[in-house]
């Protein structure tokens, strides 16, 4: 009976101890976030912002068509057809489209963000120079696909 307990005793010292390292972990992720959050947003890429009179919705369909017309060059990381959304990456640089409905049914809106890995010895300005080169091709590229007018409102 004597080793019953203290087998019972043991157990729930395992137990106790396994929801103090579970708790410990949890602490810790909890005041991870603000600083992961905080670099995801500093390496966020350079952002364009262009107004095209189209439809959201033909927009959308050009940007999807346009990836997996590239494809296996270009490859889908994120599709969010509610939200007009689509991520994509070619291996090295990243790229994602938002379309957005303008008040207006038959103009919308696009916001094309750019990334390009950090290289050894590059400035900061020769990076967002290719990003912004990049975010401003893709754009142009929906332009003349769709054959609609463009008005690049955020370089």
């Amino acid at each position: 009976m004597n080793r019953l307990r203290k087998k019972s005793l043991h157990g729930g010292m395992l137990i106790t101890l396994a929801y103090m390292v579970l708790a410990t972990s949890a602490m810790g992720m909890i005041f991870l976030a603000p600083i992961i959050a905080y670099k995801q947003l500093k390496n966020k890429g350079y952002e364009a912002t262009a107004q095209m009179s189209a439809t959201a919705e033909k927009v959308y369909s050009a940007v999807v068509s346009s990836a997996e017309e590239k494809a296996p060059k270009i490859k889908i990381v994120k599709k969010e057809d509610e939200n007009m959304f689509l991520e994509v990456t070619d291996g090295v640089q990243t790229a994602s489209v938002k379309v957005k409905k303008v008040n207006d049914e038959e103009k919308s809106e696009i916001t094309v963000t750019a990334s390009v890995p950090k290289e050894e010895g590059q400035e900061k300005e020769a990076r967002t120079e290719k990003e912004k080169e990049l975010a401003l091709r893709i754009v142009e590229l929906l332009c003349a696909k769709l054959d609609v007018e463009c008005t690049v409102n955020k370089e």
